[in-house]
């Protein structure tokens, strides 16, 4: 299904690879069990004991410089996924 959505929005098996491929392996054993809707007990979690940051409570945080080391987010952006949301990068001299 999902390869589906892919080949309807325009991207190939390869860029589906590329991107996504963290997820598509994944979905290889199947749907979670909360078919992708949870609850946020991680955040009541943090609310509840008191904590000042999520990362104290959530299992698996991001680094502190916002990295993900199982889907490698954030990565790069092609040209064209820029274009459509008329973004542009500004080059800063050193």
């Amino acid at each position: 299904m999902q390869e589906l959505i892919f080949k309807t929005i325009g991207i190939d098996e390869e860029q589906s690879r590329l991107r996504f491929g963290f997820l598509l392996d994944a979905f290889r054993y199947g749907a979670p069990p909360h078919g992708g809707v949870a609850f946020g007990v991680d955040r009541l979690m943090t609310f509840f004991i008191g904590c000042d940051s999520i990362r104290d409570v959530i299992a698996f945080p991001k680094t502190q410089k916002a990295f993900c080391p199982m889907t490698s987010a954030p990565s790069t952006v092609d040209e064209k996924q820029l274009n459509e949301l008329s973004i542009k990068i500004k080059e800063y001299a050193k």
